[in-house]
């Protein structure tokens, strides 16, 4: 995979503000890192943390838009969720501004907010990556990049259970998918 991530670094820049930027980079960092240590494609980690919040600053009125002209199919949840918009604008950005063609990136942009039923080893690292990076400080969050270093699996169930409860807590939609997330993830924790 040739991929130039300076010029990508650049392209980010004009479309992302500087703290979303940082987010990005610092999640980029640390799915390389969770690449190596789980022996996975660093590069393609990398490319994929720095792409998988390229959407996530446009406003909803840009996004609804591009819903519309790509087609981009939405679930009933999603659509009482503009949260969750983001990672399937950020596919087709991908696609059309940074020529990212590679299906297992794309899934991995696409599923980092809500995990995924059947979660590749890409999908749980840029998943993992996002919730722990240093601009990160939810509850518990240094519990979760401890067991980064241990078990991937664990630390991704963790990571879900704290996304899972901060909606419970604040009342908020939870999008099916994550449950299945989690309870695939959980299946292969505690059965194996």
């Amino acid at each position: 995979m040739r991929v130039d991530i300076d010029l990508i670094k650049l392209k980010l820049k004009e479309m992302l503000g500087e703290e979303r930027l940082e987010h990005s980079v610092n999640t980029s960092k640390i799915a390389r890192k969770l690449a190596i240590k789980y022996n996975y494609n660093a590069d393609k980690a990398e490319v994929a943390g720095l792409l998988h919040d390229c959407a996530k600053d446009l406003d909803y009125q840009t996004l609804e838009k591009m819903v519309l002209e790509y087609n981009i199919q939405l679930d009933e949840i999603v659509q009482k969720i503009p949260k969750l918009l983001h990672p399937l604008v950020g596919i087709v950005i991908a696609k059309k501004e940074f020529n990212i063609q590679d299906p297992v990136i794309l899934k991995a942009i696409k599923t980092h907010s809500t995990g995924a039923a059947q979660m590749s080893l890409l999908d749980k690292i840029i998943y993992l990556s996002d919730k722990i990076e240093p601009l990160r400080n939810m509850n518990g969050v240094e519990e979760v990049r401890k067991m980064a270093e241990i078990d991937l699996d664990r630390a991704v169930l963790m990571a879900l259970d704290k996304g899972l409860l901060y909606l419970i807590n604040k009342n908020l939609l939870i999008h099916p998918i994550s449950i299945e997330a989690r309870n695939n993830i959980l299946r292969k924790v505690v059965f194996v």
